[in-house]
């Protein structure tokens, strides 16, 4: 089995594993780690990678690498950006694309795990880090 599709593989049993050792950030703890969320998702367009840049102010933009195909022959990558806007309402973190992104649009609970890795569930299902 080639790296990415195992990769993908452990993707996909982690979106669907219970929440054990997680535990769910206050919104007072969420907008103290905003700053740069890192994470990893499996979509209907493909396996994505996307760096969410929340700046001072609500101002959102993002970097996405779109992965199609598991092959060493027939793989792409596509590398696209996105703006927008985002907020701590509650407990949860919101973000809100106004272009490619906006399937993606939505609040998010922040569940914490170990060290700065977090696992966001609402519109999709995201692994990564948030941190300052």
């Amino acid at each position: 089995m080639s790296k990415h599709r195992l990769f993908a593989a452990a993707l996909i049993a982690a979106a669907f594993a219970g929440t054990a050792g997680a535990e769910p950030l206050s919104g007072a703890a969420i907008a103290a780690r905003a700053g740069e969320f890192r994470g990893d998702t499996l979509s209907a367009r493909g396996f994505e990678s996307h760096i969410w840049r929340l700046l001072p102010g609500g101002e959102a933009r993002a970097v996405v690498t779109l992965r199609r195909g598991y092959s060493a022959f027939t793989a792409t990558a596509v590398e696209f950006g996105d703006s927008g806007a985002w907020r701590v309402e509650g407990n949860t973190l919101c973000v809100q694309w106004a272009g490619p992104n906006a399937r993606f649009s939505g609040c998010y609970a922040v569940d914490a795990q170990q060290g700065n890795h977090v696992r966001l569930v609402g519109p999709a299902r995201w692994e990564g880090t948030l941190d300052r």
